[in-house]
């Protein structure tokens, strides 16, 4: 395992810390999965973003194709 240093500001490592006690878990395991899951879900966000990006690229927006007409708008927004 390689050694990564960062800074935490204060108040976000005492709610780490006040979490690890509750928990009773190891700092380290808890940073840990932290950074797994961020990337986990940050890879994901990239994922969606780029199948957004191809769907559109496939399918452009046709002219008009989101507008609503102000009957409709009373209709939605009446209650």
């Amino acid at each position: 395992m390689q050694v990564v240093q960062i800074e935490i500001d204060e108040k976000t490592l005492a709610e780490v810390d006040e979490a690890i006690e509750i928990l009773r878990e190891n700092r380290q395991d808890v940073f840990r999965e932290a950074f797994r899951e961020l990337a986990k879900r940050k890879k994901k966000e990239a994922e969606v973003a780029r199948q957004y990006a191809e769907a559109y690229r496939n399918n452009p927006v046709q002219p008009g194709e989101f507008e609503i007409e102000e009957e409709q708008l009373i209709e939605v927004w009446k209650d």
